[in-house]
């Protein structure tokens, strides 16, 4: 059941044609335009233009000039405002508050013949923006339903494919429409060469997919490479060695002086402090000699 949104006074819906009062008036002028327009569903019976035409009725002539007249009156009235004869005109629909003062309420115009109720600002507005909601709306709905699968690492990732070549497909459809025989002959030819489109079209977009993951793979692996990277360890050659000289005794390998009556020594073979003596083998050591007593001649 369709039901009307639309208030009963309201008839920006609608539009009025009435062909038999042109062909009996003629067409419309600035003269009889208003004429055709209180024929109308839009004109007010209680409006001022009326309660004149009532009042002057009975003289049998109208009113020399209208709207002079109706400044005489505050209420509902109509007038004339724009005239382009034979196809556009426009009428206000206005309140009169004093000679001087209007408000216009609505507006109206006769193109070709028709009468219409102009919408105003806030219905053009509005239908505007509803027929622009219901374009997106639309679009969003399309692209949801075409919408690729999801992964964590690329996420939504619109695959762009270059289109297949429609060289096979014109030809056969040049064939068909010449009436040429050999096309069911050919046919058969042409499998191969749609096999290896398509296989050229997996094949690329396999390869952009492994592109994509690289990408992903080599970005992942320099972020954790300059997030955790630790600091470079010492080196132990870095260690400054402690000079020969800087302990106690003397570990050099020049003799000292040797003092009067003293038996000089052999150089010393002790190793330096930095570097302990070597250990032989087990069992390598040196022989202990045997120690014989001499006894000194006997006096004669």
């Amino acid at each position: 059941m369709d039901v009307d949104l639309h208030p009963p006074d309201d008839y920006s819906h609608r539009f009025f044609i009435w062909h038999e009062w042109i062909q009996a008036h003629g067409p419309l002028s600035a003269e009889n335009a208003f004429e055709y327009f209180t024929t109308s569903m839009f004109y007010d019976k209680q409006s001022n233009n009326q309660v004149l035409r009532m009042q002057t009725m009975h003289t049998g002539l109208p009113p020399a000039n209208e709207a002079e007249e109706l400044k005489r009156f505050t209420g509902i009235e109509f007038a004339l405002v724009h005239a382009e004869p034979p196809s556009l005109f426009i009428i206000h629909k206005r309140e009169r508050l004093s000679p001087d003062e209007v408000r216009p309420l609505a507006v109206y115009f006769i193109l070709n013949n028709r009468i219409y109720q102009s919408p105003d600002v806030y219905t053009l507005i509005s239908n505007r923006l509803l027929t622009s909601l219901h374009s997106l709306q639309k679009s969003l709905d399309t692209l949801r339903t075409h919408r690729p699968a999801y992964t964590p690492r690329t996420g939504f990732v619109w695959p762009i494919a270059e289109p297949p070549a429609t060289d096979a497909a014109a030809s056969k459809k040049r064939a068909a429409a010449e009436g040429e025989p050999a096309a069911a002959a050919e046919e058969p030819r042409d499998l191969p060469g749609e096999r290896s489109l398509a296989a050229s079209a997996s094949d690329s977009k396999r390869q952009q997919n492994t592109m994509l993951l690289f990408n992903a793979m080599r970005t992942t692996a320099v972020h954790a490479h300059e997030s955790f990277q630790l600091p470079a360890a010492a080196s132990e050659e870095a260690v400054p060695e402690t000079p020969a000289t800087a302990t106690a005794g003397r570990s050099s390998v020049t003799p000292a002086p040797v003092p009067r009556g003293a038996t000089p020594k052999g150089p010393s073979n002790a190793p330096t402090p930095q570097e302990p003596p070597a250990k032989g083998p087990p069992g390598g050591g040196k022989k202990k000699k045997k120690r014989t007593a001499t006894l000194p001649p006997l006096a004669p």
